[in-house]
């Protein structure tokens, strides 16, 4: 045991030696460290702050609302829009057959959206 406390308390004092010796590479080493640090802090608090402005977006519209539309609301680089572009569109009187059918939708609504060019003369 006091051999153990003879080679902690020499690395030790070998490492304060070589850190005082080095006093330039100590302080950038402390201060990636601090950068690092920092760094990390300001990911995770963006994170934090996105996903809560999400949440509280989805919660604005209801826990009592359903959507029901041919393409999913997720996107991104592996979208496998090829599963949904064969799902046929919806139609107003589907929305008519859930609104007589089901028993306690208070409203329901219709939503379509197109994009397409409008053209008056030489103007595009």
């Amino acid at each position: 045991m006091r051999q153990f406390l003879e080679i902690v308390t020499s690395s030790f004092r070998l490492a304060m030696i070589e850190l005082w010796k080095n006093k330039l590479r100590t302080f950038l080493s402390l201060f990636g460290v601090t950068i690092g640090i920092f760094c990390i802090i300001g990911v995770l608090a963006t994170v934090n702050s996105l996903q809560t402005n999400i949440q509280t977006q989805l919660q604005a519209l209801g826990n009592n609302t359903l959507y029901i539309d041919k393409w999913e609301w997720a996107g991104g680089p592996d979208y496998p829009w090829w599963k949904y572009i064969t799902r046929p569109e919806p139609k107003i009187q589907e929305v008519e057959q859930i609104k007589e059918r089901t028993r306690t939708a208070a409203h329901t609504a219709f939503f379509v959206s197109q994009t397409t060019e409008v053209e008056l003369g030489d103007n595009v």
